[in-house]
Order: C-alpha cells, then structure tokens, then sequence
C-alpha cells in the first residue's frame, strides 16, 4: 500500500510540473501586466497611425511591461466584431514582427512592421487575457545578389552568422537557413522570413537548426528574423 500510494504522490508531482511548464515558450519572452489606469476612449491618440477611422475602434485593455518599455494595447473593431492588438514600444526592432503569445489556450501571433496583428473573434472577456511578448534577437538582410547583412543583433548573438543556400526547384524555390556559430545553450526558437516590398511574412520552426521557406516567384529582398 505504501509503494502504491508512493506512486500516485510521485504521478501528482509530475502532473504538477507538466501543469506549471507547460508547452516549450521563448527564452526572451517578456511578460505583460494589466495596466490598470483606465482605458482610453480615443484609441487614436497611442500608436493609431495609419488606420481607417478610429470611431470603429474601441480600447478593450492595455497591458504593460515591468519596466513600462512595452505597451500592449487590445482593441475591438466593432464593424467585424474582432479584436486586434496594438505593440508599442520606443525602438521598432522591438515591436516589428514580435511574437505575441496568449495563454490559455495558448496561441502564438505575429506583430507586422507597424506593431499590429489581429486576433480575430478571440473571446474578449479581454479583461481576463494575459500574454508575453517575443522580440528579435538577431535580424539579417538578403538581397537579391546573395549578400546577407546584419541589421541588428542581440550582445549574446554577435559571434553568430547564417548560412543561407538558395535551391531553384520549378516556379518557386527553397531557402535553407541555418544560424552558424551559437553559444551553447542557445535555442533559435523560430525564424520568420519577410519577403520583399509586401512584408509577406513566412513562419518556421528549425529543426536542428535549420529552417526552411518556399519563396514566391518574386521575392526581392529578404528578411531573417531569429528568436530564442
């Protein structure tokens, strides 16, 4: 009875953990915090740039970082009954093409380069969503001709490089992308590709360190973004 009733307190530890880790998240992800003054009746006047009319929109919440360097603002379009959210911060590498993750269920959404991502008919009894924030650690530029430039990277990823190889297969073509040099311990959680002038944006998963994309036939300059 004793070995029995070992294992069943050994079978609840486990559950626990597996309960509080949950699925693998982003090693730089930082955490947002309701903001508790109240919520602006002009969505407008905060990071509402290049929007159609902001009489269609209404500020449901807004989160913040512990050092008040990120502002998450959650707002309702009324006219599609959708929610959309609104990443501000000082510096844009910080807030273009973000990852922004929801718990419960847990859901993962890319910012575009104005900071913005729609989160559809998510239900917004917004009051109770919480979520955390992943930047860039490491942004690369491909043209065309095969240079590949560094356009911003994190202190712990300066000894990195990519190893980019372009394989032509029919109409669209392969890019194989894999980040050389690593510290140890180091994970590259996803990368995402932005193509060209539309800002088209393609999301992996490396495996093993590499990731792959299928280009579209006119892809022009390419971003690599890395995140831990």
């Amino acid at each position: 009875m004793d070995k029995i009733m070992k294992n069943l307190k050994n079978q609840k530890i486990l559950e626990l953990c597996a309960g509080l880790t949950g699925p693998p998240d982003f090693k730089n992800s930082i955490r947002l915090f309701h903001h508790y003054s109240q919520v602006s009746p002009f969505p407008h006047l905060v990071g509402f740039t290049r929007l159609p009319s902001y009489e269609v929109y209404a500020e449901k919440l807004a989160l913040v970082s512990v050092d008040h360097g990120y502002l998450l603002r959650i707002l309702h379009d009324s006219l599609n009954d959708t929610l959309e959210a609104h990443l501000l911060h000082a510096e844009e590498h910080k807030y273009q093409y973000a990852f922004l993750v929801l718990d419960e269920p847990r859901r993962e959404f890319l910012t575009d380069a104005h900071g913005r991502v729609k989160l559809g008919k998510v239900k917004a009894e917004s009051l109770s969503i919480s979520a955390s924030v992943c930047p860039p650690s490491g942004i690369f530029r491909l043209d065309p001709g095969g240079t590949l430039e560094p356009l911003y990277v994190e202190e712990n990823l300066r000894s990195c490089h990519l190893q980019a190889e372009l394989f032509p297969s029919g109409p669209q073509a392969t890019l194989k992308v894999k980040p050389l040099n690593l510290p140890d311990g180091t994970e590259i959680k996803r990368m995402v590709l932005v193509v060209g002038d539309k800002e088209e944006t393609l999301i992996a998963v490396p495996q093993k360190g590499l990731a792959m994309f299928e280009l579209p036939p006119t892809a022009g300059n390419l971003g690599i973004y890395l995140y831990e």
